[in-house]
């Protein structure tokens, strides 16, 4: 979609470009944080009481399922959990 006419675009580009490498690195950074709490809003919205694990791995699913085979998607979910389950574990243990 191009719906910004080109001058507009311009002064977006020189106001970018004002700042410096590591500004515009945080305005990066802010940007995908901010895309990552919208993610995870729309899906706590559509499950309710999600679980940490379950969220992260829906957030996975939403970024990734097109990137990996079926298979290869179970397995990493697979070792997401096991890796969060082992966290807990260890968590539990802790004096």
């Amino acid at each position: 979609m191009n719906d910004t006419p080109e001058h507009v675009r311009k002064i977006q580009y020189d106001i970018i470009m004002s700042k410096t490498p590591e500004e515009r690195f945080m305005m990066g950074i802010g940007m995908m944080d901010d895309v990552r709490r919208m993610v995870e809003g729309s899906i706590r919205e559509q499950n309710p009481g999600i679980s940490e694990i379950d969220l992260k791995v829906a957030v996975f699913k939403r970024y990734y399922s097109k990137d990996f085979s079926a298979g290869e998607l179970n397995n990493i979910i697979e070792s997401m959990k096991a890796w969060h389950a082992a966290q807990v574990v260890m968590e539990n243990s802790i004096f």
